[in-house]
C-alpha cells in the first residue's frame, strides 16, 4: 500500500500560484519547514511565453482560465524510501512521463523529503502539479487566448485543448488508474534497486520482499485474507501544538499507530517470521542441542 491523492484546482485567485509557491517552497513559503529537503524540481511542456517561466505560466492560469474551469491539478505519491536520491529521481521522472509528459501537459514537479514524525525515517514525496491543456497541437496561442475554450472547428481561433479523465477514457477510475500505474512502476524500481527490504514483525527483524500494492486494505483483505488495519492520521495543529495535554493524546496516538503498523506486517509477512523463528531455534539447537523452545 502506498499514499497517493489526485487535488484539482479551481479558478480562484492565486490557486495555482499559492500551489506552485509551495511545491517549490518560494516567495512566502520559503522558511516553512525547517527539517525538510527539496530534493528535486523539475517543469516542463510550457508554451514559449512560460518556456524557463513555471510561474509566469501557473500565474496565467489563474487570471485567464474560463470561469469555474481547473487551473491544475496535483498528484501526490509517496515514494519508497529505500531509494536512493538519484534513484528516486528517475522513477519520479518516469511517473512524470507516464502522467504528463505523453499528453503534453505543462507541469512544475518537486520531491519533499522530511524525517516522519512517527518513527523520524524518511517521508519523501512527489507533487506533480499539471494543467490538463495540452501543448500537443503545436498552435501558438498567448497566455490570454491559451486558457479560453477549446474550438475543435477551429483550434487557432480558441484556447488550448482540455484532456480531461474523461477525455482520455479513465472517467470515474483516474484515481484507480494512476494507483495501478504507480504500483508498476514502483515494483520495477524497486525489484531493480531494492528487492528486499527489513521489517519488524513482534519485535524480530525480517528480511522480505520488497513491494507495493495500489489496493486498499479493504480490497487487500477481500483479496487474500488479511486483517490489514488502516492507520489512522493525526492532525498537523496536533502535532504542533504546544499544549502539554494535547501533546500526552498526540503520544498516546502515536503509540497507537505504532501498534497497529506492528499488527499489519504480521499479516503480510506472518509466513517469513515463521521461517525466521524456525531458522534461529535451528542455529540455536546446533550451539545448545539441549536447547528447547518447550
Amino acid at each position: 500500500m502506498f499514499y497517493l491523492n489526485l487535488k484539482h484546482n479551481i479558478k480562484k485567485e492565486q490557486s495555482s500560484l499559492n500551489a506552485f509557491h509551495y511545491l517549490t517552497r518560494t516567495a512566502h513559503f520559503e522558511n516553512q519547514k525547517d527539517n525538510e529537503k527539496l530534493e528535486f524540481i523539475r517543469y516542463g511542456n510550457m508554451p514559449k511565453w512560460a518556456e524557463n517561466k513555471p510561474k509566469l505560466f501557473w500565474k496565467s492560469a489563474d487570471q485567464f482560465e474560463i470561469s469555474r474551469g481547473r487551473t491544475s491539478s496535483t498528484l501526490t505519491i509517496a515514494l519508497p524510501k529505500e531509494l536512493i536520491l538519484e534513484q528516486r529521481a528517475e522513477l519520479v521522472q518516469k511517473l512524470i512521463d507516464q502522467f504528463a509528459g505523453q499528453y503534453q501537459f505543462p507541469y512544475t514537479a518537486v520531491i519533499h523529503n522530511h524525517p516522519s514524525e512517527i518513527t523520524g525515517e524518511d517521508q519523501p514525496h512527489l507533487h506533480l502539479m499539471y494543467s490538463e491543456r495540452t501543448i500537443s497541437d503545436d498552435i501558438e496561442r498567448p497566455p490570454e487566448q491559451f486558457f479560453k475554450q477549446y474550438r475543435p472547428k477551429n483550434p487557432t481561433q480558441g484556447g488550448a485543448q482540455k484532456l480531461t479523465a474523461d477525455a482520455l477514457g479513465f472517467g470515474r477510475n483516474q484515481v484507480k488508474v494512476f494507483r495501478e500505474k504507480t504500483q508498476e512502476l514502483m515494483n520495477l524500481f524497486l525489484e531493480k534497486y531494492a528487492p528486499t527490504k527489513k521489517v519488524m514483525v513482534y519485535g524480530v527483524e525480517i528480511e522480505v520482499k520488497n513491494q507495493v500494492s495500489c489496493l486498499s486494505n479493504d480490497d487487500f483483505n477481500q483479496k487474500f485474507g488479511t486483517k490489514l488495519q488502516d492507520v489512522p492520521q493525526i492532525p498537523r495543529w496536533k502535532l504542533y501544538s504546544a499544549d502539554p495535554i494535547i501533546q500526552l493524546d498526540v503520544e498516546a496516538q502515536k503509540n497507537t499507530i505504532k501498534k497497529i503498523r506492528n499488527q499489519n506486517n504480521a499479516e503480510l509477512y506472518g509466513k517469513e517470521y515463521d521461517l525466521e523463528i524456525s531458522r534461529r531455534h535451528v542455529l540455536t539447537q546446533k550451539k545448545d542441542p539441549g536447547f528447547s523452545l518447550d
